[in-house]
């Protein structure tokens, strides 16, 4: 417990709770003020067969692979600079600080936090679909699923980010990464779909479960599609990070400084 006060009170010292909400209340305002002004979605809203909800949910699913990686950039890089200055790791451990719960504090408190921002995307879909009026049925399953598949992918990007920037010294690195991985997030949707998986932060695409199709090779006629998720390959993308997680623990564990 007292790890996790220590992290807590250096978050609210270096006002990364405050960057943290900022960010994720611009993605919010950024994504749901756009569906206001969409006139497809706004004529999707009283058909019981048009896909309101699943555009709704195809919106966080585009925009989180462009603020995810830098939120989780942010908090990690801001969380583990304190260690490097000077001896302090050497500090803590003749204190009988185990850098193994050191560590693990850490990633519980940036999961905790990025869990909490993907509860409060999915209470933001559903209020503001209600609010509005949405007359199709609320796809549970289909959300549901976005959940679970944005938390799975979202683990293996803050264990590439904090090992980054426990390992590193220079936080700049990390967050350079971290920058890399939004712009991947971003134009992943104009990639092939294997390149996508390839690329970590690409899967956030495979959470989109609204496309468009093109008909007979026509580009100005398209009609919108639902897609089922494709879990495989971020269920692959989540074994590997465990992975991976474990012998980066591990490793840091037993290095010397």
């Amino acid at each position: 417990m007292k790890y996790i006060e220590l992290e807590l009170f250096k978050m609210r010292h270096k006002k990364i709770f405050l960057i943290f909400f900022l960010m994720l209340g611009v993605e919010l305002l950024f994504i749901f003020s756009n569906y206001g002004r969409n006139e497809n979605f706004i004529e999707m809203i009283p058909s019981p067969l048009a896909p309101a909800w699943e555009d709704l949910i195809t919106g966080p699913a585009m925009f989180n692979g462009l603020f995810f990686p830098i939120m989780i950039a942010v908090m990690a890089s801001r969380m583990c600079d304190l260690e490097h200055v000077g001896n302090t790791w050497k500090l803590l451990e003749s204190n009988n600080q185990s850098r193994a719960s050191l560590v693990m504090c850490k990633l519980v408190i940036i999961c905790v936090a990025m869990l909490g921002a993907v509860l409060v995307q999915v209470v933001t879909i559903v209020l503001y679909g209600r609010s509005v009026h949405i007359v199709e049925a609320l796809p549970s399953k289909t959300i549901v699923e976005f959940a679970i598949g944005t938390v799975m992918i979202t683990f293996v990007v803050i264990t590439i980010q904090l090992f980054l920037s426990l390992l590193i010294q220079n936080q700049l690195i990390p967050m350079a990464v971290g920058m890399i991985g939004a712009l991947i997030g971003f134009i992943s949707t104009l990639l092939p779909a294997g390149v996508c998986n390839l690329l970590i932060w690409g899967n956030y695409a495979e959470l989109m479960v609204l496309g468009q199709e093109t008909s007979d090779g026509n580009l100005q006629s398209t009609e919108l599609v639902v897609r089922d998720i494709n879990f495989l390959p971020i269920v692959i993308l989540f074994g590997v990070g465990m992975i991976v997680f474990f012998i980066l623990f591990r490793t840091f564990k037993n290095m010397e400084r």
